[in-house]
Formats: C-alpha cells, sequence, structure tokens
C-alpha cells in the first residue's frame, strides 16, 4: 500500500545558546519526506474542540507507509506538502503534531509485514468567517 500525500517530518534542529543571555534557540528543522494520508474519522462525536478567539483543533487519523527512517515521537510535527486537490482537510503547508504513542499496524491474516503507521495528530486552525 502507498499513499499518494506527501508529508514531511521536522525534525529538531541542533540548538545553539545566545551568547548574552545563555538561553538555547531551537535551531532549524531536519526534514524528512514521506508519504501518508489523513483521514477524518467521527464515529461516535465530532473530535473537535473550540478554543476561543477563532482557534478550532481536530483530532485526526494520520497514516503513513511503514518503513520511515526515523521513530516518531509523542509530540512530532509533520508538514502536509500536497497535492492540494486530495485534502480538503488541512491546506498545504499546514502542521499537525502527533498525539499519543504512534503505532505500527500489520494485518490481521497474511504477511505479518508492517501495513502501515497510525497516529493521531491534532491540527490547529484558526476559523475564517
Amino acid at each position: 500500500m502507498t499513499f499518494r500525500e506527501k508529508w514531511t517530518v521536522l525534525l529538531p534542529g541542533p540548538a545553539t545558546t545566545d551568547p548574552s543571555t545563555g538561553n538555547s534557540i531551537p535551531g532549524e528543522p531536519d526534514e524528512v519526506p514521506w508519504t501518508g494520508l489523513l483521514q477524518q474519522r467521527i464515529i461516535t462525536a465530532p473530535e473537535q474542540d473550540d478554543l476561543g478567539g477563532g482557534v478550532t483543533t481536530e483530532r485526526l487519523t494520520l497514516l503513513l507507509d511503514p518503513g520511515l527512517p526515523v521513530a516518531l515521537d509523542r509530540r512530532a510535527v509533520l508538514r502536509f506538502d500536497g497535492p492540494a486537490d486530495v485534502s480538503d482537510i488541512v491546506a498545504v503547508g499546514d502542521t499537525v503534531t502527533v498525539q499519543g504513542t504512534p503505532r505500527v499496524r500489520r494485518p490481521a491474516r497474511g504477511s505479518r509485514r508492517p501495513a502501515y503507521i497510525a497516529a493521531i495528530v491534532r491540527h490547529a486552525s484558526d476559523m475564517k468567517e
């Protein structure tokens, strides 16, 4: 199974130290391109929260092709890179944040090779009127 949406895993880059304050400054993120499929699953009730001030967050399911060369942690950030015509859930360039531990899924029957990596992600956006 190969998904056609393009995603980029944004790994934290090396931090530097500000010489005047001693505070840590995050570096440019390392980017790992990959493919996946973002799904909006509403089983019982919508998984959407209104934070006020025109901001909402939404929980979604992101399926990634297996074999990702980096391990996704509990707070990994991924950016949607397109194509624009395949997803009306997030816009090109928007980011989602992993919530919880991503799981490798295997078929119930047949081959025991991983089929995909499933991650619950959160997408925050400003509502437009």
